[in-house]
């Protein structure tokens, strides 16, 4: 029994320094702003406006092609940060001044000291410029204000729920063993056709495998609320990402858990049905537990290169969609590996085989993406 476990043990380290170099290397090839910097930056979306009957009136995210809003003086000192994947157009009290794509700075002394009064600033592109982005970057201190104290709501929602996730890995590590580092095997992710039995659990309602699945639910819903509250606007859910009180976020983490929760159990009911129409037997267990597994590995890797993001200390929302981009990368890497492991295991043809795996997981996924990165 010791040597069975020590045996465990050994092949829990090896696949755990194989994911700490699979992170590094996730993480280096993650473009995003490497120095330490005291920027802050402040979101100016609740500032736009739209013109309408020739007033104007607040920007409740309703289509538009122009928005509008003034420069204050208290934004002296600052950059006006403008972002957009469409061309875009900038003008300061109906001046033209600049058209550009992508990106552009603008200095707030200059666009003061070069109109009367507090100037309009209007932006313009042909789509839909909801997609847009406006950031004012100022110092973190300045002279001529005494900020107080940011609230820590978030940052206490974080390490709580780390350490509540923390221990109950511990409890189902040392409950099952044997489990837990075969969820966490990287080379079976990676691996075109398995070596042993996929899971060594039985059935998949088991109590331990709904434990399981739960903890994958709460882990993956905290790494989604970190991307909704730290990423770029574009991928942000202010309903989801933003609350005011610790307690808020522990319900939406709640919230978000349980849709995670929710379309896992979607995707075995997805697997047993098209298992079921396609004619493949006695793949439905393995099919999901391997797609539980991916998941396991892609969460663990993105908790890596968060935490050490934050070690390091900078901030880039870019990081956290770039983040979010590989992970979707990986798990349709996992579903490349799928397709050899599914042919070692039916015997069908390669066509008949790729096209249940479309239904079953390709097509899933890619809704997916889309829905978290419109």
């Amino acid at each position: 029994m010791k040597l069975l476990l020590s045996n465990y043990y050994d092949i829990f380290a090896v696949s755990m320094r194989k994911l700490l170099l699979l992170a590094f290397l996730f993480f280096l090839i993650s473009p995003f702003a490497w120095a330490q910097t005291d920027e802050v930056r402040e979101d100016l979306r609740d500032h736009w406006k739209i013109s309408r009957g020739g007033r104007l009136e607040d920007y409740n995210g309703q289509p538009a092609q122009a928005i509008h809003f003034f420069i204050e003086d208290q934004f002296r000192g600052g950059t006006l940060f403008v972002k957009s994947p469409a061309e875009f157009t900038i003008f300061v009290n109906g001046k033209l001044q600049v058209r550009t794509t992508h990106h552009k700075k603008l200095n707030i002394d200059s666009l003061l000291a070069k109109s009367w009064g507090t100037p309009l600033l209007s932006i313009f592109q042909n789509s839909n410029i909801k997609s847009a982005q406006t950031e004012l970057i100022s110092n973190g201190n300045t002279e001529r204000e005494n900020p107080l104290r940011q609230t820590t709501h978030f940052a206490d929602f974080v390490i709580l729920s780390s350490m509540l996730l923390f221990g109950l890995f511990v409890v189902l590590f040392r409950s099952n063993t044997r489990l837990t580092i075969d969820y966490l095997n990287l080379a079976k992710v990676f691996s075109f056709q398995e070596r042993e039995e996929a899971i060594v659990t039985g059935r998949i309602g088991s109590s331990v495998n709904l434990l399981f699945f739960v903890f994958i639910s709460l882990l993956f819903g905290l790494l989604l609320i970190l991307i909704f509250h730290w990423g770029p606007v574009e991928i942000r859910f202010s309903s989801i990402g933003h609350p005011e009180l610790t307690s808020d976020v522990f319900v939406r983490w709640g919230v978000v858990s349980s849709v995670v929760l929710a379309l896992l159990i979607g995707k075995l009911l997805l697997i047993w049905c098209l298992s079921k129409l396609f004619g493949f037997k006695d793949v439905v267990r393995f099919q999901f537990f391997n797609f539980i597994r991916s998941l396991y590995v892609a969460s663990a890797l993105m908790g890596i290169a968060s935490l050490v993001y934050f070690m390091i200390g900078v901030y880039d929302p870019g990081f956290f969609f770039s983040l979010l981009v590989s992970v979707c990368g990986f798990m349709i890497l996992g579903a490349v590996f799928l397709y050899f492991k599914l042919m070692t295991q039916a015997s069908s043809a390669g066509f008949h085989l790729f096209s249940y795996l479309c239904g079953s997981e390709i097509i899933p996924l890619m809704i997916l993406i889309k829905v978290l990165l419109y």
